[in-house]
């Protein structure tokens, strides 16, 4: 074998005994070592490394554009090929579809060999790409990050292998975190398509599954991002020292979404020491640690809501999905203190525990500055509470004249000028008509104002006792001696009009 075809030479001993004598044997059948050159060039291709110097302009100009598709198209059989096709099957393990689309629920179709031509298109137009960073989800490993015209590709930083491949468009929100527990300042970058976890899944009957990319650098580190331009890609390799901020938020900005980053003057822990790391926030840390169960996690206060976690699964609390000023978010004194988070569409409360009891007071400031955000849907709440308002005034403006026209009646009132015995009996059968069911507020079902007066109080008390005796009100003596008062003087106007 020649010196020029090391990695030919490198995996002959790993190759299986007649196949490594079948490569020899057309290495030696050709004149100038012709074979040989060929296979090692193919070994380099396949695998991801750079182009040999000794092949022509023409290859080498093409090789990585080639190289990279080539890696989508393998790596895409590679994945589609079913474990059970190489280990026996047993009786209760699921069928093989089954299995084939849990592990490929991260991905979208892209990487499948029968839509190598979608594949092609989604990683088609690149706007930005950020290299060997370190992600949790939807792969865990280094990869390089480059965000598409309309989709997120995550690839292997020297092999260009695609690992995932999410639509930009399913993307709904993005989080800039300040990693809590890092003995280096640290940034968690989590981009959600739902914010509701696999755990939890939303009661729509969806069944989109909730992809979630989760990635971290340190906040003082040499990242190399690479920007495109046109044709003409713009490489930054950054400097020694500098911050990684103004990167990720360039990164994060092509993705047209919400870019949600806590912050001190929002939430500030109350704790801090070894537990709570080396904050990338100088400020302080925006977030406080809490258990769901038994996972330890962070929860991050914003003025949009609440984030549970920088690690998969994530879930976010928007304030609008809060139930109300004051079931939203409970507050459970103690030792240690519970918060529980309420969702509107189900009621279903969601618990963190053994949160630190400094941390209280933090918590119960950021509610009292949202609260009156919570469970508000924009466009319809303030509508809402105008209509209801309105409503309410009305019903105690309508109460108290009903309440001064039966004291009229009854004698007990002021006299209205202009009025007289007809008036008087008209006025009556219009306050009985407005007392039905169908047209008083206070007899709607579940109807309370908010403030009732003395007179209404007792109008609805008489009401309820001619109810349960069956008996009109009887007049008393003095109601009497003002109706005798009454109709004197009305005697006494008659007399003075003749």
């Amino acid at each position: 074998m020649a010196s020029e075809t090391p990695f030919l030479r490198a995996i002959l001993p790993s190759l299986p005994s007649d196949f490594a004598k079948k490569v020899r044997a057309l290495c030696a059948s050709t004149s100038e070592s012709t074979a040989e050159h060929i296979l090692d060039t193919l070994i380099r291709f396949i695998s991801g490394a750079e182009c040999a110097p000794s092949a022509t302009v023409n290859v080498q100009s093409q090789w990585t554009e080639k190289q990279q598709a080539a890696a989508t198209i393998l790596n895409g059989m590679v994945k589609g090929r079913s474990k059970s096709e190489t280990k026996r099957p047993r009786e209760d393990d699921i069928s093989s579809d089954e299995q084939a689309a849990k592990r490929q629920r991260s991905l979208v179709e892209a990487p499948a060999a029968s839509s190598t031509s979608t594949s092609q298109e989604l990683l088609q137009d690149p706007l930005f790409t950020v290299h060997s960073v370190s992600a949790t989800s939807p792969v865990r490993k280094k990869v390089d990050i480059t965000i598409h015209k309309t989709s997120l590709a995550l690839t292997h930083p020297s092999t260009h292998a695609v690992e995932a491949v999410i639509l930009l468009s399913t993307f709904s929100r993005a989080f800039l975190l300040p990693t809590r527990g890092k003995q280096k300042a640290h940034w968690t970058i989590v981009l959600l398509t739902s914010d509701t976890s696999e755990t939890r899944k939303p009661q729509n009957g969806s069944t989109t599954s909730n992809t979630q990319v989760i990635f971290g650098i340190d906040a003082i580190a040499l990242v190399s991002s690479t920007k495109y331009e046109g044709t003409n890609p713009i490489r930054s390799a950054g400097q020694k020292g500098a911050a990684t901020r103004p990167t990720l938020l360039e990164f994060l900005s092509q993705l047209s979404i919400p870019i949600i980053e806590p912050t001190p003057n929002v939430f500030k822990s109350a704790c801090v020491g070894i537990t709570s790391g080396v904050s990338a926030n100088e400020d302080g840390v925006p977030g406080i640690e809490a258990y769901r169960g038994a996972k330890l996690g962070s929860l991050w206060f914003t003025e949009k809501g609440i984030l549970w976690g920088e690690s998969k699964p994530c879930e976010f609390w928007a304030l609008e999905d809060l139930i109300g000023k004051s079931e939203g978010i409970r507050v459970i004194g103690g030792d240690n203190e519970d918060v529980g988070e309420d969702e509107e569409d189900m009621g279903v409360e969601t618990e963190f525990g053994m949160v630190d009891s400094k941390e209280k007071p933090g918590i119960e400031g950021w509610m009292r500055k949202f609260r009156g955000s919570f469970g508000k849907k924009t466009g319809k709440s303030e509508d809402f509470e105008m209509d209801t308002d309105e409503e309410l005034d009305g019903s105690e403006e309508s109460s108290s004249e009903e309440s001064d026209d039966e004291g009229e009646n009854d004698g007990s009132g002021e006299e209205r000028e202009g009025s007289d015995e007809e008036g008087e009996d008209d006025g009556e059968n219009e306050d009985e008509e407005e007392l039905t069911e169908e047209h008083h507020p206070l007899l709607r079902p579940g109807a309370m104002p908010r403030r009732m007066n003395r007179a209404v109080i007792d109008m609805v008390v008489g009401m309820v006792e001619d109810e349960m005796l069956g008996t009109p009100n009887e007049q008393d003596p003095s109601s009497d001696g003002e109706d005798g008062e009454g109709e004197e003087e009305e005697l006494e106007e008659d007399e003075l009009d003749d």
